[in-house]
């Protein structure tokens, strides 16, 4: 995976479109690219410093809102652009 393609992951699992295992597929499998990994241990805690508030939520509204922060900073790379 790179950064593009993790940035379009995080979007849709925050906005309800990713497919059903896409996310499970990405959290649960150890990343080649040391900066995609990091990214990838950050959302396994995550849900922890953000804690959802309703069922079947991963996190909360402010770790959504993190997370989109985490895909928006991807973009800003320079291979991205």
């Amino acid at each position: 995976m790179n950064k593009k393609e993790l940035a379009a992951l995080l979007k849709a699992f925050v906005g309800g479109t990713s497919g059903k295992w896409e996310w499970d597929d990405f959290i649960s499998v150890t990343q080649r690219d040391p900066e995609i990994e990091h990214i990838r241990q950050r959302l396994l805690t995550i849900d922890h410093e953000y804690p959802p508030t309703k069922p079947g939520e991963y996190c909360n509204e402010q770790g959504a809102e993190a997370m989109l922060r985490i895909a928006d900073a991807l973009l800003e790379g320079p291979e991205c652009k």
